[in-house]
C-alpha cells in the first residue's frame, strides 16, 4: 500500500451539486494539494482509491471563494457554476487541507470562509450590504493619528475588517499616503513619519490581496520601504538603499528569459520587507502576514520552473562550477548563486525537483566541498543537506556509481566525513553531523507510489538500495568514521583528552548511536569484530563529563535493544567494570554521570533484562551495596533473589535438562522450540564470531587492584542458563563433570581470563505451557512420536 492509502487522513468523498438540487457521489479517494506545471497554479488533486485515476482536479485561485462546513467538509464554486464538496474521514485532514488553502490564498485559517459570503452563500459587495457604518478620516498630514486609530480597530475587531479594507482600496488611499510621506520627509516631520510607520503595517497586516499590489508596484515599493524605515523603536537606517543595492547587482550567469530577472528583484524586496521591516510573529501568528508569505511562495515557485526549464543556464553554472580554471572571487560567487536557486526550490516545494537530478549537480556538490574557500564548504553542506532531505536516494544513487571508479579519498561521503575528524573544530561540526546522520539513516527514501503494484516495486528497490548503500557504508566509509575513536581508546585510558577532542569524539558517538537504532546485523557485526563497546567505555576515563555523558549513552542505547547477543557479548568482556569503576570513583556526588548509571541498572531491573541481572549481582553486588541513597541495587538483588527462589521452587534441579532457546512442559516433560531461538547454523555462526572476539580483543576491565570488583564464586549449585556458559566447547577429555558450568568470563588488564566459577539458578528458562498444546497432550502416550521426542 502506499503512503496515501495508509493515510486515512486525506480519505475523501467528492460531491457535485446537481441541478436537481441534490448532491451526486462522484467516489473515495485521497486529496493532495500540488503545484501543477500545466496549470501554473495549486491544485486540488483527488486521486481514486480503486484504480488511481482522477476524481477531481481544481485551480486553488486567489479570488475563489470556500467553505468549511461541520468540521469535515469543504465546499467551494467552480468558474462553470458548479458547486464541489469534498468530506473528509477525519477532522484533522480537513484542518491540515483548510489550512493549506488559506495559506495560498493569504487568508487566516481562523475563518469559517476564505471570501466573504451573503446569507444564501454567494460573494455579497462587503461594503453596500453591511449594516455597520465606518467613517474614514480624509487623507490628510493632521489626520495621520485617526487614520491609523481607524486601522487598529479593523485588525482588531471582525465586523469593520473588510469594510475599512475595501474602503482604503477604493479612495486610494495608498496614494494618497506615500505623498505624505513625501512631505514629512522634506519637512523632517518626525512625528508624521512615526504614524505613516504604523499606518502601513497596519495596512500589510490587513491580508488583503488589492492593497499589497498596491503596495508592490514599480513606482510605489521603494516609498513604502522608505515608510518602514521610521519605526519608533529602532534608529532610522536607509534601508532603501541597501535593498536598491541589491538590486542593482548584475546577472552572475544571464537568463534566457527576461522577465525573470525583474521578478526575482521584486521577490527579494518583498521579502526584505517581511524578515527586516516587518515585526516577527511569534509561533501563535504564523499567519500573520498570510499574504505576503503567499505572493512569495508563488513567485518563487514561478523562478524555480522558469529555471529549471532554462537548461543554457543550468550547463553554464555547472560547467563553471567543475572547471578549475575559475577563479576564487567567480567560484564563490557561483556557490552563493547555486545556494539562493536551492533555497527558493526548498521553499516552492515542487513535487519533482530537476535542480538535483542534473547531470552536474553532485560533481559541483563534491568540488564545492573540497573547496579550501571557509565560505564555499558551508554552502555545500547546507546545498547536500537539502538534497538528503530532500530524497536521500539521490545522494546514495551517486555515491554507488561513483564508489568503482573514484578512490576513497574523493568518495562524496568521505569527503564528508573528513571534514569533521580530519578538519579543525569549526562552526561547521554540527551541520556536519546532522549531513553525516540524514545520509546513513535517513527518513525520507523516495516519493510515494500511485498503485499498490508501483509501490510494491519501489519499496523493494529501495530495501535493495538501503543494503547495497550500507554495504558500502561499513566497507569504505566505516573505517575513517572510528579513526579518531580506536586511535585514542587503544588502552586503557583515553590518549587524548583535549576539549577539541573531546567534543569530535562525542559527535562521533551521536552518529554510532543513530547506526544502533536505525540499523540491523551491520552494526552488530561491526561492534562485535572491532569490540567497539570496549573501546567506547575506555572514554569514561575522561576528563570532561560531557564526553563521559556520551559514552553511557552510548551503552544504555545497546542495553535498551534488550538484544540477548549484546548481553552475551558485554557478560563475556566484563563490559559494566569500567561503569562500576566509575559509579564508585564519583562517590557520593550527585551529577548526572551518577543518575545516568543509576538509570541504567534501573532500566535492567524494570525490564528483568535476565542475564545482565545475574552478571551484576554475582560480580559487582559487593561495591554496589554501599549505595544506599537510592534503591536501585536493592530492587536488583531483590529480582536476583526472586528469579532465584522461583526457579527452585518450580523446578527440581534433577528433572531439568537445559538448552539454550528450550522451554519445558512441566506437566508432560515434552521440549518446545522458542521461535525467537536462532538456527543451528545461526547459533554455530555467532559462536564462532564470540569466541574469536574474546581472543583477539583487549580489555577495559578495571585493574587488579579493585578486589571488591573480582568475581567470587556463588554458593547456589543448581545450573544456569545454558546460554551464559560462554567458554568453547570443551573436548571429551576435558569435559567437566555433569553440573559444573562456567560463568562468564571477566578481563583483567592485560588479558581476558576465563575462570570456571559455581553456576547461579537465576535465569533458568521459566517452565512455559502452550495453550495450543492442550489438543496433544491427551495423546502423549504415544512416546514413539518422533515428533514428540526430546530435540535439541
Amino acid at each position: 500500500m502506499t503512503q496515501s492509502v495508509r493515510d486515512t487522513k486525506k480519505r475523501v468523498k467528492v460531491y457535485s451539486y446537481t441541478e436537481n438540487a441534490l448532491w451526486d457521489d462522484m467516489g473515495t479517494g485521497h486529496v493532495t494539494i500540488d503545484f501543477m506545471e500545466r496549470n501554473n497554479a495549486f491544485t486540488v488533486i483527488v486521486r481514486s482509491e480503486d484504480d488511481g485515476s482522477v476524481l477531481l482536479e481544481s485551480k486553488i485561485l486567489q479570488d475563489r471563494a470556500y467553505q468549511k462546513r461541520e468540521e469535515t467538509l469543504i465546499v467551494w464554486t467552480e468558474d462553470d457554476s458548479c458547486d464541489l464538496a469534498v468530506s473528509f474521514q477525519e477532522k484533522v485532514g480537513c484542518d491540515e487541507m483548510w489550512e493549506e488553502i488559506c495559506e495560498i490564498q493569504g487568508r487566516s485559517p481562523e475563518v469559517a470562509a476564505t471570501q466573504a459570503l451573503s446569507e444564501d452563500g454567494e460573494l455579497s459587495d462587503w461594503f453596500d450590504e453591511s449594516n455597520v457604518q465606518v467613517e474614514l478620516p480624509p487623507c490628510e498630514l493632521s489626520r495621520l493619528e485617526d487614520l491609523h486609530n481607524v486601522i487598529e480597530k479593523a485588525l482588531s475587531n471582525k465586523s469593520v475588517y473588510d469594510i475599512i479594507s475595501l474602503g482604503i482600496e477604493k479612495e486610494d488611499y495608498v496614494s494618497k499616503l506615500l505623498d505624505i510621506f513625501h512631505v514629512c520627509e522634506d519637512l523632517d516631520n518626525a512625528e508624521g513619519l512615526k504614524f505613516l510607520h504604523k499606518i502601513f503595517t497596519g495596512l500589510l497586516l490587513l491580508n488583503k490581496n488589492d492593497l499589497l499590489t498596491a503596495m508592490i508596484q514599480d513606482d510605489t515599493i521603494m516609498n513604502v520601504i522608505g515608510c518602514l524605515e521610521y519605526s519608533p523603536c529602532f534608529p532610522h537606517v536607509r534601508h532603501r538603499d541597501i535593498v536598491q543595492k541589491m538590486s542593482e547587482r548584475t546577472e552572475i550567469i544571464p537568463f534566457s528569459d527576461p522577465t525573470l530577472l525583474p521578478k526575482i528583484h521584486k521577490t527579494y524586496q518583498i521579502q526584505y520587507i517581511r524578515d527586516v521591516l516587518l515585526p516577527t510573529p511569534s509561533l501563535f501568528e504564523e499567519h500573520k502576514f498570510a499574504v505576503l508569505n503567499s505572493y512569495l511562495l508563488m513567485n518563487k515557485s514561478e523562478i524555480v520552473q522558469s529555471i529549471q526549464q532554462d537548461t543554457d543556464f543550468l550547463e553554464s553554472l555547472f560547467k563553471e562550477l567543475t572547471e578549475e580554471s575559475t577563479t576564487a572571487e567567480r567560484y564563490r560567487e557561483l556557490a552563493e548563486l547555486l545556494r539562493e536557486v536551492n533555497n527558493f526550490a526548498l521553499v516552492a516545494k515542487l513535487p519533482k525537483n530537476k535542480l538535483y537530478t542534473w547531470s552536474g549537480f553532485m560533481k559541483a556538490i563534491e568540488g564545492m566541498l573540497s573547496s579550501e574557500d571557509s565560505v564555499v564548504v558551508p554552502l555545500a553542506i547546507d546545498i547536500l543537506q537539502s538534497v538528503t532531505s530532500y530524497n536521500c536516494s539521490i545522494t546514495w544513487d551517486h555515491m554507488l556509481q561513483t564508489t568503482d571508479s573514484n578512490s576513497e579519498d574523493t568518495h562524496l561521503l568521505n569527503i564528508v566525513i573528513s571534514l569533521l575528524v580530519d578538519g579543525e573544530f569549526s562552526e561547521n561540526d554540527v551541520q556536519l553531523v546532522g549531513l553525516i546522520q540524514s545520509i546513513i539513516t535517513p527518513d525520507n527514501l523516495g516519493s510515494e507510489a500511485d498503485g499498490d503494484t508501483e509501490a510494491t516495486t519501489t519499496a523493494s528497490a529501495t530495501a535493495v538500495e538501503k543494503s547495497l548503500f550500507l554495504k558500502n557504508f561499513y566497507s569504505h566509509s566505516m573505517h575513517r568514521l572510528m579513526a579518531p575513536l580506536m586511535a585514542q581508546t587503544a588502552s586503557n585510558k583515553i590518549s587524548k583528552d583535549t576539549g577539541t577532542n573531546a567534543v569530535l569524539l562525542s559527535h562521533i558517538l551521536d552518529i554510532l548511536s543513530e547506526c544502533i537504532e536505525r540499523h540491523s546485523y551491520q552494526i552488530k557485526n561491526y561492534i562485535i569484530d572491532k569490540n567497539l563497546l570496549s573501546r567506547v567505555l575506555v572514554l569514561m576515563t575522561s576528563s570532561h563529563g560531557h564526553l563521559v555523558l556520551t559514552a553511557l549513552r552510548f551503552c544504555r542505547r545497546i542495553v535498551g535493544l534488550k538484544d540477548e547477543f549484546f548481553n552475551r557479548y558485554i557478560i563475556r568482556n566484563n563490559l559494566f567494570s569500567p561503569i562500576v569503576k566509575t559509579m564508585i570513583a564519583n562517590g557520593q556526588r550527585y551529577n548526572l554521570v551518577n543518575s545516568a548509571i543509576i538509570e541504567l541498572f534501573k532500566f535492567i531491573t524494570t525490564e528483568k533484562i535476565k542475564s545482565l541481572i545475574v552478571y551484576t549481582v554475582d560480580n559487582f553486588m559487593a561495591a554496589l551495596d554501599s549505595v544506599e541513597y537510592v534503591d536501585t541495587f536493592k530492587r536488583l538483588k531483590l529480582a536476583y533473589d526472586q528469579e532465584r527462589d522461583r526457579h527452585e521452587n518450580m523446578i527440581p534441579t534433577s528433572n531439568v535438562k537445559e538448552s539454550a532457546g528450550l522451554h519445558v512442559n512441566r506437566g508432560l516433560l515434552r521440549w518446545r522450540k522458542d521461535p525467537r531461538a536462532l538456527d543451528e547454523d545461526e547459533e554455530a555462526w555467532f559462536d564462532d564470531e564470540e569466541e574469536s572476539v574474546v581472543t583477539t580483543t583487549p580489555t577495559t576491565s578495571l585493574p587488579n587492584s579493585q578486589p571488591l570488583l573480582v568475581p567470587k564464586p556463588h554458593p547456589l549449585t543448581t545450573p544456569p542458563f545454558t546460554h551464559l556458559s560462554y567458554s568453547p566447547r570443551p573436548s571429551e577429555e576435558n569435559k567437566p563433570p555433569p553440573g559444573h558450568y562456567t560463568r562468564p568470563p571477566l578481563m583483567s588488564d592485560s588479558q581476558i581470563k576465563i575462570q570456571p566459577v559455581t553456576s547461579s539458578p537465576a535465569l533458568l528458562i521459566l517452565a512455559t505451557d502452550y495453550d495450543e498444546d492442550s489438543d496433544e497432550e491427551s495423546d502423549s502416550d504415544d512416546t514413539t512420536n518422533p515428533a514428540k521426542r526430546l530435540k535439541l
